[in-house]
């Protein structure tokens, strides 16, 4: 099994253990934070800072 095709199914099984204990998971890529979720109310935030781009230099 390739491994894009491994992520993929990590994902899914992922997501279908959350929803079985009623867990949900936000991903926020506006305000670049990702949050889980129980019945709507968060119970754990994560944050991080976007990548900053920087000019590439001449060689």
């Amino acid at each position: 099994m390739s491994s894009p095709s491994c992520a993929a199914l990590l994902v899914i099984v992922t997501c279908a253990v959350l929803q079985a204990v009623g867990l949900s998971l936000q991903l926020r890529t506006d305000s670049s934070e990702a949050c889980l979720q129980q019945h709507r109310q968060e119970l754990l935030c994560l944050a991080w800072s976007p990548p900053v781009e920087t000019p590439a230099r001449a060689g």
